[in-house]
């Protein structure tokens, strides 16, 4: 079934047109009126399927409501034209109905977006010798990269496991003692570098971490390039190095978009969104994950380093979606 959005001046105007575009057997799903004073109407190709009429019914009959429920929570958190028809589309062929749309709506927004799995960090034992896990994290500036990183490294030394941080942002005031406060809190080792050349140095300066965290500023060409040199040479060395991009639910779909091509050459393998609390649309952010072929990792709704974030996984992406926030 293809869901089409056709708007006319009036009603009388807006099914003309749709009759005219897709024949008298397409179905209304919905209509809306628009702060203009025209109308907007949603039809679908199909002529089977329940809760729908023809465009010669009365204008009178309804949808089922839990089909309004799933649209109107979804245009609340910013979702766009095409995903909400999509998910309407996706309710309609479950035969969902009522209360349990939602239910339906959720189970279909949960498969948007790609999870990541979980970074692979190996537990050091005695006279056993593992490649650390390397994690680099990229992104504009502002985005919380730091508190990220922080957020990650207190979870990992909470299960035990030896860390080491490393700072690109010496440029930043106070970037560098933001994270060794950061890192001192947490019993991890901290160190800095300007180039590729000094990142691989402060990794080798922490002897036998079993994972190392980078914080990179906000300037991509310098940090990518490194990054992406870094990548190269751990290759060659049996290690891998994972970028994770970094961006705020808060930024606009083409601030966002931006980002992502910003920050391609540094081959991200995941994204990381921060800043859930300071918005009720996340839906732009998680679009944008989706059409970019992205994983999501993690998602962060909060300043506090042990608390506020969480492992990304479809419920969460569902609950974003048509809660606008994470439970």
């Amino acid at each position: 079934m293809q869901i089409h959005r056709v708007r006319g001046r009036d009603l009388r105007e807006a099914l003309e047109r749709a009759r005219a575009q897709h024949g008298d057997d397409a179905l209304v799903l919905s209509r809306e009126t628009m702060a203009d004073g025209g109308v907007t109407v949603a039809v679908a190709d199909s002529s089977r399927g329940q809760n729908s009429r023809k465009l010669t019914s009365s204008p009178a009959e309804t949808r089922d409501p839990g089909l309004v429920d799933v649209e109107r929570v979804l245009r609340r958190g910013g979702a766009s034209e095409g995903l909400i028809a999509r998910t309407l589309e996706a309710v309609q062929r479950s035969l969902a109905r009522g209360p349990f749309a939602l239910d339906a709506a959720a189970e279909s927004l949960g498969r948007t977006v790609a999870i990541a799995p979980s970074p692979r960090v190996q537990k050091r034992g005695p006279g056993v010798s593992v490649q650390p896990c390397i994690l680099a994290f990229v992104g504009p500036t502002g985005v919380g990269k730091t508190t990220t990183l922080a957020k990650l490294a207190s979870r990992l030394v909470r299960g035990g496991r030896r860390v080491g941080l490393v700072s690109m942002d010496t440029q930043r005031p106070g970037a560098v003692e933001q994270l060794r406060a950061l890192a001192s809190a947490m019993g991890a080792s901290v160190a800095t570098a300007r180039d590729v050349t000094e990142l691989s140095g402060a990794i080798a300066s922490f002897g036998a971490p079993e994972c190392v965290l980078v914080d990179t500023t906000g300037r991509s060409p310098r940090d990518v390039h490194a990054i992406a040199s870094l990548s190269s040479a751990l290759e060659r060395s049996g290690a891998t190095l994972d970028t994770y991009l970094v961006l705020q639910a808060t930024a606009s779909r083409s601030a966002l978009e931006d980002a992502v091509q910003g920050f391609a050459a540094a081959r991200p393998s995941a994204w990381v969104l921060t800043k859930l609390d300071e918005t009720r649309q996340p839906a732009p952010a998680l679009e944008c994950a989706s059409e970019a072929g992205a994983s999501l990792a993690f998602l962060c709704d909060g300043q506090e380093i042990s608390a506020n974030f969480h492992r990304a996984a479809p419920e969460r992406v569902a609950d974003l979606y048509l809660r606008g926030r994470l439970p």
